[in-house]
């Protein structure tokens, strides 16, 4: 039997199960038992039957689908990419009615958390939504209780940026937090004489921050000791922070790292204001602010945590596991991060296609 010709019937006969059945397992309908679904399932793989999801979506409701993330501060920084990168991902499929609604918290560093709970609490009221991608502001308890709420309640959810333990979400897409300070310490580790590196840190609650954090630190451990790491703790005010870096930048201090990319500014600006031009700087996140700090010599590297692919991944997941019934095939997805140096800083500075960046032109020498 060709594949081309399989239909529903010649699956119900061949499965022993009714017409009903068959569309209740192929369109992930309720009414129906796992095991029934699964050997549906497994005859529609084997007989070649191919969805028409196009059709079907011209038949069933409208899936509504909602992204929350922190609202950008300035086009092409981390949270705006993040959120290009979710509605380039949804524009593939706009004909297949989906609507997605972009919502956004923002504030004053110490009232995002906050900000974000009372967003998701209207959200686990309303019952029109048939999806949520999210971006933890952090991973403290309140916002677990605050997303659990709407996983309870049987709307799917996929994390992006950051991820919690024993939590029944789709999966979460993020960087590999542990190996990007693993690698920005193999980095500094290369590019330093031995002393002090200061390590701004994030906010404490941030599962992904505090693991950047442990991987620098245990690698420094495991391989340089020469190299002397000194966490500084400043994570809602930039000008503190950046007072509190110069007043430890003395002649014993090589270098200064960031595990968040809301930091970067801040140990640029101390840098320049200490007045050592042969501190070793290495930053995070393509903000256009940060490409021109790496352009001038202020930061040797940076750390793209690849926020754009973080969102569009995110999306495609989401909309695989609506209108497909494909569920992701582990709970966490790690996109690749990029160092970025002053010569390799215009190949992620093109277009984006499908999530992959195109250089349409080289800037000029």
């Amino acid at each position: 039997m060709g594949e081309t010709h399989v239909t529903l019937k010649d699956i119900a006969e061949s499965t022993g199960y009714s017409l009903a059945s068959v569309h209740r397992a192929i369109y992930n309908k309720e009414g129906l038992s796992e095991t029934a679904r699964e050997r549906i399932l497994d005859a529609v793989k084997s007989m070649g039957y191919e969805v028409n999801y196009m059709a079907s979506s011209l038949k069933r409701k409208t899936l509504n689908i909602a992204y929350v993330g922190k609202s950008p501060d300035i086009e092409k920084d981390y949270h705006h990419m993040m959120a290009e990168g979710v509605k380039s991902a949804f524009s593939q499929d706009e004909g297949m009615n989906i609507s997605l609604e972009m919502i956004y918290f923002k504030g004053k560093p110490h009232e995002l958390q906050e900000e974000e709970c009372r967003i998701l609490e209207k959200i686990y009221h309303r019952n029109d939504l048939d999806g949520v991608v999210i971006m933890p502001i952090n991973t403290g308890i309140e916002l677990r209780l605050a997303i659990q709420k709407i996983i309870a309640k049987g709307c799917p959810v996929i994390l992006v940026d950051d991820s919690f333990e024993q939590m029944d979400y789709l999966c979460a897409v993020e960087p590999h937090n542990n190996l990007v300070g693993r690698t920005g310490a193999e980095f500094l580790s290369y590019s330093c004489d031995a002393g002090k590196i200061l390590v701004a840190l994030g906010c404490a609650s941030s599962a992904g921050q505090m693991e950047n954090f442990k991987g620098f630190s245990t690698y420094m451990q495991e391989h340089n000791s020469a190299l002397e790491v000194i966490a500084v703790t400043e994570p809602f005010d930039e000008g503190k922070l950046v007072q509190e870096l110069v007043s430890r930048i003395d002649d014993t201090v090589v270098a200064l790292y960031t595990v968040c990319e809301s930091n970067t500014p801040a140990i640029c600006n101390a840098a320049i204001l200490s007045g050592r031009t042969d501190l070793k700087v290495l930053g995070c996140d393509l903000r256009p602010e940060n490409r021109e700090y790496l352009r001038q010599g202020v930061l040797c590297g940076i750390l793209d945590m690849n926020s754009y692919m973080q969102g569009f991944l995110a999306m495609r997941l989401l909309i695989e596991f609506l209108l497909k019934n494909n569920a992701p095939n582990a709970s966490e997805v790690f996109v690749p991060v990029n160092l970025v140096l002053q010569n390799s800083l215009p190949f992620l500075e093109g277009e984006r296609s499908a999530g992959i960046p195109i250089i349409v032109r080289l800037p000029e020498d």
